[in-house]
């Protein structure tokens, strides 16, 4: 009788969790105040990103630099054998942590600042800023009460959805399909 009762509060969760996520997020108003306050560390950071062609992602334990995936250790002469300096590596941790990022990738199209990581508990979704030149896709007047539309789906089969901040700067709320 109890695993009976346990599986469907389970399953009951699962399925609150499947409609909404954006509110198990970072508030757009959280992510706006600290992007306006340091809108120039923002802009830094992306001219950094864009000139150093060898790199695609960072972490802060992990690296993509010079076509190959690092996780990096205390011992950074793999990273610098590739080319990045410790120096370097140094002052991208230093961005990300004031800045609160948990990974910055980059594509074709543009810059990914990741906020939020997917986890169990918010339906394997990911928030934060993107830098792109392109037209925003799916553009949203808030993220925060997002529920997944069959509109929203990319041909990952995941759901995106936008939020513009300023330019070519916006916020984005990505959920895994």
């Amino acid at each position: 009788m109890k695993a009976k009762r346990a599986v469907y509060v389970v399953m009951s969760f699962l399925l609150a969790n499947a409609c909404s996520v954006g509110p198990r997020h970072t508030s757009d108003s959280k992510l706006e105040q600290r992007f306006f306050q340091h809108q120039a560390e923002f802009d830094t950071l992306l001219a950094d990103v864009q000139a150093d062609e060898k790199l695609t992602m960072i972490g802060p334990h992990e690296i993509c630099y010079a076509g190959r995936t690092l996780s990096v250790p205390s011992d950074l002469s793999e990273i610098e054998r590739l080319g990045l300096t410790a120096q370097r590596w140094a002052d991208y941790q230093r961005q990300l942590r004031e800045l609160g990022l948990a990974l910055v990738t980059k594509s074709d199209g543009g810059v990914e600042f990741r906020v939020d990581i997917g986890s169990f508990l918010n339906g394997d979704s990911y928030k934060g800023y993107e830098y792109n030149s392109h037209p925003a896709e799916h553009p949203k007047a808030s993220l925060d009460g997002y529920r997944t539309s069959e509109n929203d789906r990319q041909g990952s089969g995941g759901y995106y959805v936008s939020k513009p901040l300023q330019g070519s700067w916006r916020l984005y709320l990505y959920v895994n399909g």
